[in-house]
């Protein structure tokens, strides 16, 4: 399936949602609500497949956060973005993508980590680079390094 025929089966599959183009691949945009469903779609549906999450990170978009996965179906030869926002509040949640990619153990520890985004159903968050007592997420826009003041 090329890149074009892989956005009409999104745009069909997800009647209503944004499905744009982000690093040169297809990108589809969900609620954050709506995330792990999609995701869960987009692995089970036999005409998709994505069995393998390749990358998951954040952007620090000044007023929000998004969360970017880079999806692949391997044996079939073709790729995706999965995308989502979350508020700056406090303390962000997000659902987990663990319980269908468990690479998203790892990432979703660095995104906590440097960004500070907690993962609902995550099973061990943790700090992954920083000390447990550093305070801040140093690749927020907003920190401030007061090791350099």
């Amino acid at each position: 399936m090329n890149k074009e025929e892989l956005t009409t089966l999104l745009t069909h599959r997800f009647e209503g949602k944004e499905i744009g183009e982000s690093f040169g691949l297809p990108a589809l945009t969900v609620d954050k609500e709506e995330l792990l469903n999609t995701a869960r779609l987009l692995k089970k549906d036999e005409a998709l497949g994505f069995n393998q999450l390749v990358c998951e990170t954040v952007t620090d978009r000044t007023d929000y956060f998004e969360l970017v996965c880079h999806l692949r179906a391997v044996g079939k030869g073709y790729e995706m973005i999965l995308k989502t926002q979350v508020g700056r509040e406090a303390t962000p949640l997000l659902p987990s993508l663990y319980e269908l990619w468990q690479a998203a153990e790892l990432f979703e520890d660095e995104i906590y980590d440097l960004f500070g985004i907690r993962f609902e159903n995550h099973p061990n968050l943790r700090r992954l680079f920083l000390d447990e007592d550093f305070e801040g997420y140093p690749l927020r826009k907003d920190f401030v390094n007061t090791l350099d003041l």
